[in-house]
């Protein structure tokens, strides 16, 4: 995996969670927000907390192109993934797209660089974005509020016939506000796609969290 066990053990790893936003609960289940406003997807995957050192890892993987972490994380997640056997497996793996105008800048889509691990660790096919494309160059998210977020990535996806009657996950690094999944599930679940279940290494807003992206 690249890390050694006492040093996975340190990490902080979120234990019983809601399960549609993956906020930490005493006990699984769902939380009161999701009770009264239930995401567009059956189930989210945040294994870690946004703190050091996964705020940092994600930081030097994301900015400064370390993609190596990016192996890790995906690793780190795809383990905790295989430990849940008994959910089964999707039909795709989607990572969440970048507009081509920010991949030329950064170089890569984060996303699609730790779904790789996550795929062929449990076999699962890799959709691109022929599948969903991001259409518009949204400014950054950082700094918005969650009705800021959502208002700015309206009409920011596309999917395609290809996704239909299948159950896809839709793989992204940090989950916060969610607004930017639930986006990219929209544009599927509207193009026919079968369920959405929401896969992220990192799960942020909450109370232990340091700064944030």
């Amino acid at each position: 995996m690249g890390i050694c066990a006492a040093c996975s053990a340190d990490l902080p790893w979120i234990g019983p969670a809601c399960r549609l936003c993956a906020r930490p609960l005493a006990a699984t289940g769902r939380c009161a927000a999701c009770h009264g406003q239930p995401p567009p997807w059956s189930r989210a995957v945040a294994p870690l907390a946004w703190r050091f050192p996964v705020d940092a890892l994600i930081g030097r993987f994301k900015y400064d192109g370390a993609l190596h972490l990016g192996v890790l994380l995906g690793r780190l997640l795809a383990a905790r993934l295989a430990s849940d056997a008994a959910q089964g497996r999707p039909d795709g793996l989607l990572p969440v797209p970048l507009h081509p105008k920010r991949l030329g800048e950064r170089g890569f889509n984060q996303a699609q660089e730790l779904a790789r691990p996550v795929a062929a660790a449990l076999r699962v096919p890799l959709l691109d974005d022929t599948a969903c494309a991001r259409i518009i160059a949204t400014p950054a998210q950082a700094g918005l509020s969650a009705r800021q977020r959502t208002r700015n990535l309206e009409g920011a996806f596309t999917a395609s016939s290809r996704v239909a009657g299948l159950r896809l996950a839709v793989l992204d690094d940090v989950l916060t506000t969610g607004s930017t999944a639930q986006a990219v599930a929209q544009a599927l679940l509207q193009a026919g796609a079968a369920g959405i279940e929401l896969w992220t290494v990192a799960r942020g807003g909450t109370a232990q969290d340091g700064a944030k992206r």
